[in-house]
């Protein structure tokens, strides 16, 4: 059964994604990559589909109002890896929330990764969309070739699984050569900008037959 992303983008762009797909969503600050990702994850909800999405740039209480706005009272399973909120001292005994203590602590997000897998599982939610807001941060605390093996095991359970991935990153916090590392994990990538009259636009590259055109978004 195909993840499917009507509703959030124009039908031209790209309308249903095949189960195991993980996808590199790129946008420059202020473009609105974390409201996209929290829409794509959203949609889900529809289907039965759960989310569990990673934050390392805002807290979880913050990232949970924003995306039941989104739900606007629809029951679904969510669940956040936190490793923002206990550096902050911001943090608290919440049902959905799991904390790790840094974005530099890769092994402690992979443990609470596969705890809220089997969570899900004994749920009955079978299909899941995993949310990465965003790869950027953990670049300060980790390596590249760190991330990447990291990224690696992620990506590779998300495919094994049959669930959807959407990996957030700042390109332009990068260089072009770690962006390019990084994009060899995932099977497309979704690219946002905003033109200089305030648009923002979106194309998709890897998972069509060819980059599509570039698209406005609501």
């Amino acid at each position: 059964m195909a993840y499917k992303l009507d509703g959030v983008f124009p039908p031209e762009l790209l309308s249903e994604v095949e189960p195991g797909t993980n996808l590199l969503v790129s946008g420059p600050a202020m473009s609105g990559k974390r409201q996209l990702l929290l829409r794509l994850l959203a949609r889900g909800a529809q289907d039965d589909e759960g989310a569990i999405v990673v934050t390392s740039r805002n807290p979880a209480d913050d990232l949970a109002e924003e995306y039941n706005d989104i739900l606007d009272g629809r029951e679904s399973f969510f669940r956040i890896i936190d490793s923002v909120s206990s550096r902050s001292g911001g943090a608290g005994e919440r049902s959905f929330v799991r904390e790790v203590s840094s974005p530099g602590d890769l092994t402690g997000m992979g443990i609470e990764f596969s705890e809220l897998a089997r969570e899900a599982e004994k749920n009955g939610v079978d299909s899941l969309r995993i949310g990465f807001d965003s790869l950027s941060p953990l670049l300060m605390y980790v390596d590249l070739q760190r991330l990447f093996r990291f990224l690696h095991v992620f990506t590779s359970q998300i495919q094994s699984r049959d669930w959807l991935g959407l990996f957030a990153i700042d390109p332009d916090s990068h260089d072009e050569q770690v962006v390019n590392t990084v994009s060899q994990l995932f099977d497309g990538m979704i690219q946002i900008r905003v033109t200089d009259d305030g648009v923002r636009e979106a194309r998709v590259r890897g998972i069509t037959a060819s980059p599509t055109e570039w698209v406005a978004l609501d």
